[in-house]
């Protein structure tokens, strides 16, 4: 026989016979419980924007609501400063109920001026609800008959055609 076909027999039998170990079987693999993810922080409650704030009884702004001339129609340069009066309102929840005012000049019609005094102040009330303002809200005319003003200039007309906004606070 040639060493190759020697070595080749060899071999092969110095596997016949031999046991073939299986390694023992493997601990079950305990599942891990994946962390559970940090708490999402608390946001920090909205600033009141600046050109609103709270006096006393009343919620001041920095900045008129304009309407239409003669009209209840708020003109769109006013959508931002309703939206500051109800973020406000909405950080406010002591504050329980809003009374919306409207105000006129003295110009024309007594019973026109109050009229449209509340109808403006409707608007406004009606506004503020479309924003998700979550106080009672209600609306009335003072007309001409609240002036912050008594004089008769175009400078006084003008502070006189306002919205003022009474507030209560929670019992």
């Amino acid at each position: 026989m040639n060493t190759t076909k020697l070595v080749v027999l060899i071999a092969s039998l110095a596997f016949v016979g031999c046991k073939k170990e299986t390694p023992p079987p493997a601990a079950p693999v305990e599942p891990v419980a994946e962390a559970e993810p940090a708490p999402e922080p608390e946001p920090a409650p909205a600033e009141d924007p600046s050109d609103v704030h709270i006096e006393g009884d009343h919620l001041v702004i920095d900045q008129k609501i304009h309407f239409a001339t003669d009209s209840d129609e708020i003109l769109e340069d006013s959508t931002e400063i309703l939206d500051h009066i109800a973020q406000a309102l909405a950080n406010h929840t002591e504050l329980s109920t809003v009374h919306v005012v409207g105000h006129t000049d003295s110009t024309g019609d007594d019973a026109h001026n109050l009229d449209l005094s509340q109808r403006r102040a409707a608007a406004v009330e009606t506004a503020l609800r479309d924003r998700g303002v979550t106080q009672t809200i209600d609306s009335r005319g003072a007309g001409e008959q609240e002036p912050s003003c008594s004089e008769e200039t175009d400078e006084c007309h003008e502070k006189n055609r306002r919205v003022e906004f009474v507030v209560e606070k929670s019992e």
